[in-house]
């Protein structure tokens, strides 16, 4: 039959789009990488971008475009054979790429732990563990938390240093252009913590977070010094507030543009907080089993 001789080479350009077609998504799946959860079987494009682009060339062409050439191919696998199986074949092909897309689009279950008799407290993932290892240490006239001020409000004038370790020396250039530091600190001689405590400016209790108390889940104290003076990797400062030896976890330059606010709450403080200039600390913030003064006071 005349028409039927001519049928296969007038689906030559179908057949190599076809083709192409396929060669696109075998070089869309070749350069997966994996992305996320390495569990969960979800795979992008090595670009970071194109996951959707990928899905929807699935379901075109293993849907539409392969049963067009399925319906191609069976009327011409008895007068042309070869031409029939080719569309067949690569009907097939792009079907089954595009088989994982369902696996893509179908809602994950989500696993209840409460749910799962199966399930044991001890293997739920734990927060991960911080540590920080000082850059420097305090050198102050306080060796006893009795006594010394609350916060560097109350010991202006009083002199100290911070002695930065020679490994980290090199990070004081320029530091010398600054009048102030923020001073980040370790409250080293601090045992455990409270969430409600009394303060030393007041009579009520409060939640740990909204004071200044030394006894905090993160030991960690927060000074604006004022630099005097740079030897080496020594920094001069002054209104020191902190036990001698106190280990600092960072430096950073006080700038009132950055760290200044026009701040319209101060909670409990509006009343008090003038009073921190002649405040000065007692031990209620000592550990009970131990006679080791803890750093630093508490607003």
């Amino acid at each position: 039959m005349p028409f039927a001789s001519s049928l296969p080479a007038v689906l030559v350009p179908v057949l190599l789009l076809a083709l192409a077609a396929l060669a696109v998504l075998l070089a869309f799946e070749t350069g997966l990488t994996p992305r996320g959860n390495a569990h969960d079987g979800e795979l992008g494009l090595a670009t970071g971008r194109g996951t959707a682009m990928r899905l929807r060339l699935r379901e075109l062409c293993g849907g539409p475009l392969a049963l067009m050439l399925a319906g191609l191919g069976v009327p011409l696998l008895w007068p042309e054979p070869e031409a029939g199986v080719a569309l067949l074949a690569t009907a097939t092909a792009l079907h089954l790429l595009r088989g994982p897309t369902a696996a893509h689009a179908a809602p994950r279950p989500v696993h209840d732990p409460a749910h799962d008799p199966t399930h044991d407290p001890a293997d739920a993932p734990q927060a991960p563990r911080i540590s920080y290892a000082p850059v420097a240490h305090m050198r102050t006239p306080f060796t006893d938390v009795r006594g010394m001020p609350i916060q560097p409000v109350g010991a202006q004038g009083v002199a100290g240093s911070i002695d930065v370790l020679p490994e980290f020396a090199a990070g004081l250039a320029d530091i010398e252009g600054f009048s102030h530091l923020l001073v980040i600190y370790h409250l080293h001689e601090c045992k455990g913590f409270t969430l409600r405590v009394k303060p030393f400016l007041d009579n009520d209790e409060h939640g740990v977070f909204a004071t200044r108390s030394p006894r905090r889940p993160n030991p960690i104290g927060i000074s604006v010094l004022r630099l005097t003076g740079v030897t080496g990797n020594r920094l001069h400062v002054e209104n020191v507030d902190m036990l001698d030896g106190t280990p600092v976890l960072d430096i950073k330059p006080y700038v009132p543009t950055f760290d200044v606010w026009d701040a319209d709450r101060t909670g409990w403080f509006a009343t008090v907080a003038d009073n921190a200039v002649q405040c000065r600390a007692d031990d209620r913030f000592v550990p009970a089993d131990t006679t080791q003064p803890q750093t630093g006071g508490a607003s």
